[in-house]
């Protein structure tokens, strides 16, 4: 299983690292601080560490409680719009993919049969949990953090409930990497809704998006990784 995520990351994920930390280098801040929501095992935040030259303070973030990362700090929180407690789907057949607050990909039955006879875990299917959830605003504010330099969003389909509870911080961050992911059938509404509520609402400008051609494969979702700036 683990071989497969490995494959899958290399050749099939996008790798933002080398065009945010080309934004960094050559800027004249000394500091910076870095959130991965959704960190799963930590290769976004492990990348960009191999290419940013300045100091970074890592805030990893990811609810699931299967996984041990060894090079960095994280939480096991869910963000969300509100702090409290919410369901958490775990996908146990293909951990790297799914799991999630919403149920997205758990309904979508052409991507589970599809992904289990890849990995052959057939027996296998999602766990839903209780997480503790709280908003970016609220963490923020709590542990005395004022700006965010980088904030990756990956949360497998509640990226809008996500931003909601980020209204204050998003005006004080630089660097947004988001995937936006729904139903096909409802995809570009929700694409149209992230690009209204960063471009209109808080001034960033879309720079750079790229299609998760995996995701979209045998499945009837669709997902696209989008760069903003502000």
């Amino acid at each position: 299983m683990n071989l497969i995520y490995k494959l899958v990351d290399k050749f099939l994920m996008n790798d933002f690292s080398k065009t945010i930390s080309k934004i960094f280098n050559e800027n004249s801040k000394s500091e910076l601080t870095v959130f991965d929501v959704g960190c799963f095992q930590g290769n976004f935040s492990r990348s960009l560490q191999k290419e940013i030259k300045k100091k970074t303070n890592f805030f990893l973030f990811d609810p699931n409680p299967n996984l041990i990362i060894k090079d960095f700090q994280y939480k096991k929180l869910a963000f969300s719009n509100n702090k409290g407690i919410k369901k958490f789907y775990l996908n146990t057949f293909f951990p790297a993919s799914g799991s999630s607050l919403n149920t997205i990909h758990a309904k979508d039955k052409l991507w589970n049969f599809t992904r289990k006879l890849v990995t052959g875990n057939f027996n296998k299917q999602f766990e839903s949990f209780d997480v503790k959830t709280d908003t970016i605003d609220n963490f923020c504010k709590e542990q005395n953090i004022e700006f965010i330099d980088i904030l990756k969003i990956d949360t497998e389909g509640s990226e809008l409930e996500v931003l909601d509870g980020a209204k204050n911080m998003l005006n004080k961050t630089n660097i947004i990497l988001i995937e936006v992911l729904d139903e096909r059938k409802k995809f570009k509404e929700k694409y149209q809704r992230v690009i209204d509520i960063l471009e209109k609402n808080h001034n960033f400008n879309k720079t750079l998006e790229k299609r998760i051609w995996s995701l979209g494969t045998l499945s009837n979702m669709k997902a696209m990784d989008i760069l903003f700036k502000r």
